[in-house]
Parts: C-alpha cells; sequence; structure tokens
C-alpha cells in the first residue's frame, strides 16, 4: 500500500428479514377465526353457552354502550422493519398485541389489512397449544416441525439427540405432547426452535414457564442463537433478560406501536413508568 493511503473497509448495510407496513388485526365477536381448530372450538362453545370469549383480547375502547364488545383491534396501524441478525425486544402490559403481532410473523393467524415480508425460515415458541399437534408423540413433533422448516429426515436426525438433551424429556419422548405439563411442552418445543436451521426465532414468554435452572440454559442459548447471527424477536414481562439480550426494543400500547429505541434501557423504563403493574 503506498506510503500517505489509508485502507477503507466499506460494509453492507444489515438487510431487513421483516418488512411490516400499516398491519392491522381485528377480532370480532361471533366470528371465528383465531388461527387455530382449538381455539376456534373454545370460542364456538363458549358462545354456545352464553360465556365470555376466552380467547378475545381485552380492549376497553373496544366496550360499547352495552359494555359489550363488538369488535376487538388487537394491532393498530403497526409499521416495523427487522434488520438480518437482529435481537429485537417486543414489550408492553398485557393485551398490547405482543403474542398477536408474532403469531401473524409466525402465519399462525392472517392480518386483517397491512402487508408482511419474510425473507428466511421462522421457528417459533408461541403459547402452550400452538405449534405441535397433540396428538403425536414429542419425537414425531420434532420431525414434524423439521419438515415444516425445510430440513430433510437426515438433518433432522443429526439434530436429534442434541434436541432431545437440552430439553431434558428423553423418558417421555415417545408420549403424546398432550400429556405433557406446560414446563415440558415449552422445553420441548424451545429446543426445536433453537437448534434447527431457521434464519428468523420468534420467542413469547419462554422463561415464564420451567424452573430457574431451565430459565438459565434458556437465557446462555438465546445469547448463543445470537452471537451466530440469527435475528430473534423476544416477547417477555422479564425486563432483566429485554435489556441484557436485545438491541432494539418496541414498546406497544393497546395495540399501537408507541414507541421504538435502541437504548433499550430507556425503553424500559418509559413502560415501567406507564404500567401500573
Amino acid at each position: 500500500m503506498p506510503l500517505g493511503t489509508r485502507k477503507v473497509l466499506i460494509t453492507e448495510p444489515m438487510s431487513t428479514v421483516i418488512s411490516i407496513e400499516n398491519l392491522w388485526k381485528e377480532y370480532r365477536l361471533g366470528v371465528l377465526g383465531y388461527g387455530t381448530l382449538r381455539k376456534d372450538v373454545q370460542s364456538w362453545w363458549a358462545r354456545l353457552r352464553g360465556k365470555e370469549d376466552p380467547n378475545l383480547p381485552v380492549d376497553f375502547q373496544g366496550l360499547n354502550r352495552n359494555g359489550r364488545t363488538d369488535r376487538i383491534w388487537a394491532l393498530r396501524d403497526v409499521s416495523l422493519d427487522v434488520k438480518d441478525g437482529e435481537v429485537l425486544g417486543i414489550i408492553g402490559r398485557n393485551g398490547s398485541g405482543k403474542s398477536t403481532l408474532l403469531k401473524i410473523i409466525s402465519r399462525v393467524t392472517a392480518p386483517t389489512r397491512g402487508v408482511i415480508r419474510i425473507r428466511g425460515r421462522v421457528a417459533s415458541v408461541l403459547e402452550v397449544g400452538t405449534g405441535f399437534h397433540p396428538e403425536l408423540t414429542g419425537r414425531e413433533n420434532v420431525f414434524l416441525n423439521s419438515a415444516i422448516l425445510g430440513m430433510s429426515i437426515s438433518e433432522t436426525r443429526r439434530k436429534f439427540d442434541e434436541v432431545i438433551d437440552f430439553s431434558e424429556v428423553e423418558k417421555f419422548i415417545d408420549t403424546p405432547v398432550k400429556r405433557y405439563s406446560s414446563g415440558m411442552y415449552v422445553r420441548l418445543a424451545f429446543a426445536v426452535a433453537a437448534h434447527l436451521n431457521s434464519e428468523i426465532l420468534l420467542l413469547d414468554e419462554v422463561l415464564a414457564v420451567g424452573d430457574r435452572a431451565f430459565q438459565e440454559k434458556c437465557t446462555q442459548k438465546m445469547n448463543q442463537v445470537k452471537r451466530a447471527g440469527r435475528t430473534i424477536l423476544f416477547v417477555s414481562h422479564n425486563m432483566e433478560s429485554i435489556q441484557n439480550l436485545c438491541e432494539r426494543a418496541i414498546l406497544l400500547d393497546r395495540g399501537r406501536l408507541k414507541d421504538i429505541s435502541s437504548d433499550v434501557g430507556h425503553l424500559v423504563r418509559d413502560y415501567l413508568g406507564q404500567d401500573p403493574s
């Protein structure tokens, strides 16, 4: 290199792997369509008995004069870009739309209107009951989820022992997952999502279930996944985990994107300041 010249490194900006434009999600009483047959049947049975729909999000802005809810906007005009390799925290009070957003991204349910574009394979750990077939065994669900992600049987077999060792449910791996406790279910679901070859990982309150030792194990694995450059969207009420794991965070409030910031600590303080709980 000639004297007096400097080498300039040009780095390309991170590409967008999730693009969300003007996303809305509406739930209406009397209409099936929660994205899963189990929830649809639950809601139909509740209405048949004159009971409250157990799957309906709570939103006081949706109450009419008689105090009954006709329609609920779980998400309202949300626009967001997520970059390749980013770890994005999603925070907000119960009913703010956090889980609904992840369900739309993972294609468990469809938006009412708006556009969402995803580049890459998505693995998710959502609420208990989502993603696994209850009548299949743990072993069968591992292979089923792998196939959905586009992995071959040989690839899944290579990863299988690692997944089972991490989940610590080897004794029950040939038992239908409908007999699993919530802790066992989340252990296996997280192990599958974290170890299979997906570019995007969606996690909804994975640290809220299970003992402390397994929560720490999950945190370590999430840090490993983060260092590998995979994109993570992380919903949690554990603000310490949000600050330790996430490079950027968004704050949802009654379905709206209230704020987004790379100063995660500032966003958490804002949330805690307005959260009565």
